[in-house]
């Protein structure tokens, strides 16, 4: 995954203290995630413009709050990609939301909130 991360990617989480900048530092809380988490997905939805891509998850832990992973949620994950790579990834509880910041228009009919 770190391959995916372009070495000065910015991260953001749900929340304004969940930052950080550099593959190593994204790596670190993407690696924790992974390996305390089974990952379980009842939904998943892509759309992507340009360089922009949106990723939707719904399922257990994806919920925005950091340690919760049993609690249903959904969340959206805007990333703009740089030379192949991911230069910036920022995290959305709100699909609208998330769909205008990547520019593109929320496709009517799929999977809500």
């Amino acid at each position: 995954m770190a391959d995916l991360l372009d070495e000065h990617v910015v991260w953001e989480g749900v929340s304004a203290d969940q930052r950080c900048e550099g593959q190593h530092r994204a790596m670190h809380i993407i690696s924790g995630f992974f390996a305390c988490n089974r990952l379980t997905f009842d939904a998943v939805e892509i759309a992507a413009r340009g360089d922009m891509i949106v990723l939707g998850m719904r399922g257990p832990g994806f919920n925005g709050r950091p340690g919760d992973t049993t609690t249903p949620g959904q969340l959206f994950h805007v990333m703009t990609l740089h030379g192949g790579a991911v230069l910036r990834w920022k995290s959305y509880l709100d699909r609208d939301e998330a769909y205008a910041a990547a520019g593109i228009d929320t496709p009517s009919g799929a999977p809500g909130r």
